[in-house]
């Protein structure tokens, strides 16, 4: 793994279909699972949680901003907080309020690659890391 390479078999899933509806006969009506080996989930997610730590400690994270999916960071309890006391302040002062929430279809497979590549270099990811996870993801 120094070498920025990892065993073939973490590189491969099996997939299978899971109906989204009673009754499913149309291909669009179903969701794709992937199974994944459970060795390469277990270095993927030591991985994650070790840059993840590198970033917040160089401050390459704002957590005072960022909290999803940083360990330690409530940010839905406080994001919950913060739009429960809009409403109330809206209803209390008979104010107009307007809540949107957004949902970026396929958000994560839709980032280019060479962005990524280059949000690595700009947080000076080491060369064996960045090169594993632009071969597998």
């Amino acid at each position: 793994m120094e070498k920025g390479t990892i065993p073939e078999s973490w590189q491969k899933a099996e997939g299978c279909f899971v109906p989204k509806e009673k009754d499913s006969k149309d291909i669009s009506q179903f969701r794709t699972i992937s199974l994944l080996s459970v060795e390469g989930k277990i270095y993927f997610s030591v991985l994650a949680n070790r840059m993840t730590k590198y970033m917040v400690e160089n401050s390459y994270i704002d957590t005072s901003m960022q909290k999803g999916g940083i360990a330690g960071f409530s940010g839905c309890v406080e994001h919950t907080s913060v739009l429960s006391q809009l409403i109330h302040e809206a209803k209390t002062g008979k104010k107009n309020l307007a809540v949107v929430w957004l949902d970026l279809a396929n958000a994560y497979g839709s980032v280019p690659h060479k962005l990524i590549e280059m949000a690595m270099d700009h947080y000076h990811i080491p060369e064996h890391i960045k090169k594993i996870v632009l071969n597998v993801f």
